[in-house]
């Protein structure tokens, strides 16, 4: 008995052995419908690539393939440039230091004395409740108390904001700290985070990157 077309039946026989193998049942299905030119055959790639797909899960033909393109050294060059987003203001090391607050307040001959006293540059000014009210400028030396020479323009960081969103909150004004806040409430402060800190994170990330990269091309 002849069978009509038997190249047919090759086309969606290769196109489920590569679904199943490659674990790319929605490529395969596309890459058929283009290479035919044939839409007629869309509906049996389907069923037969969506079929061997669910079939062969427990088995791949690349036994290195990895999770996502991001864990990819061929694809990992696309997402140098976006890596600061999948790394959050928490992972950024604290070296435990004190941080110093000004009371909202506090005298200028104090304020003097503590500059003299801490190694800290940028200091952050409260209110009596501990709630952070402005950044204290240390240009400013005309004025008697915390409040009047603060900048209340904050720029602040959260947690949970990634590397990315605080590099350019940096540069609006040009900033070597930033004030790490509660999320849930934006005068309550948590610590600082510092620029060079942030890109000696950045730095070691992609050195870690690079290194992966020439292991698996070795």
């Amino acid at each position: 008995m002849l069978v009509p077309n038997p190249q047919l039946y090759g086309i969606v026989g290769m196109a489920g052995f590569f679904a199943a193998a490659g674990h790319a049942p929605i490529s395969t299905i596309i890459m058929v419908s283009e290479m035919t030119g044939d839409y007629q055959l869309l509906l049996p790639t389907m069923w037969v690539s969506t079929l061997c797909f669910l079939l062969c899960r427990r088995w791949k033909l690349y036994q290195m393939q990895v999770p996502s393109r991001l864990d990819s050294p061929a694809h990992r060059g696309d997402f140098l440039v976006d890596v600061l987003e999948g790394i959050f203001v928490r992972d950024v090391p604290s070296n435990d230091r004190p941080l110093v607050r000004v009371p909202e307040a506090m005298q200028l001959k104090r304020i003097v004395q503590m500059l003299a006293e801490s190694r800290q540059r940028y200091f952050p000014v409260v209110d009596d409740t501990d709630h952070m009210v402005g950044i204290y400028n240390d240009a400013i030396w005309e004025l008697a108390v915390a409040r009047d020479v603060m900048t209340s323009k904050l720029v602040t960081v959260t947690p949970d904001n990634d590397l990315n969103t605080a590099l350019r909150r940096f540069t609006e004004l040009n900033l070597d700290e930033l004030p790490i806040v509660d999320p849930q409430d934006g005068s309550r402060l948590l610590g600082m985070l510092r620029r060079k800190d942030t890109i000696a994170l950045y730095n070691g990330r992609l050195a870690e990157l690079k290194q992966a990269d020439g292991e698996n091309s070795t």
